[in-house]
């Protein structure tokens, strides 16, 4: 079961695919498991505090595959709740590879909006006074 205080915008239907066949298939099989993957990953990444882990150490934790686990952490990243580390720790392939680190709660940035219409300095280009005037028609 999700946290909603703590991931309030997670929404599992809104899951990530390359809108191939395949891909939606896949991220639609996954719509019952993606908030309990989520809050998995987020555990694990807080119980490590500044020790962080990759990408790889958290798959092998927690018994995951990479094709679930990075999504995941990838939408933690969005949510503001995990961070890249300025560390970094070698893979089994011998590459280096980003630690990942959970942000504590005092330090989460409120989400932006993603809204990117014109205001004309104004603050709320909703208001009934700031938006141009479109009347209604008929065909």
């Amino acid at each position: 079961m999700t946290d909603r205080t703590l991931f309030p915008d997670d929404r599992p239907d809104n899951l990530p695919h390359n809108h191939t066949a395949t891909s939606k298939l896949a991220a639609e099989s996954m719509r019952p498991f993606a908030g309990p993957q989520l809050m998995r990953v987020f555990r694990f990444l807080e119980s490590r505090s500044d020790r962080g882990a990759t990408d790889e150490e958290q798959q092998d934790a927690l018994n995951m595959s990479g094709n679930s686990q990075r999504p995941r952490r990838n939408r933690l990243v969005e949510l503001g709740r995990v961070k890249g580390s300025a560390n970094m720790r070698m893979n089994r392939s011998g590459r280096p590879a980003t630690v990942w680190i959970a942000v504590p709660p005092d330090q989460v940035q409120p989400m932006r909006s993603e809204a990117n219409w014109p205001t004309d300095g104004k603050s709320n280009p909703n208001n009934a006074n700031s938006a141009e005037f479109v009347p209604d028609f008929t065909i």
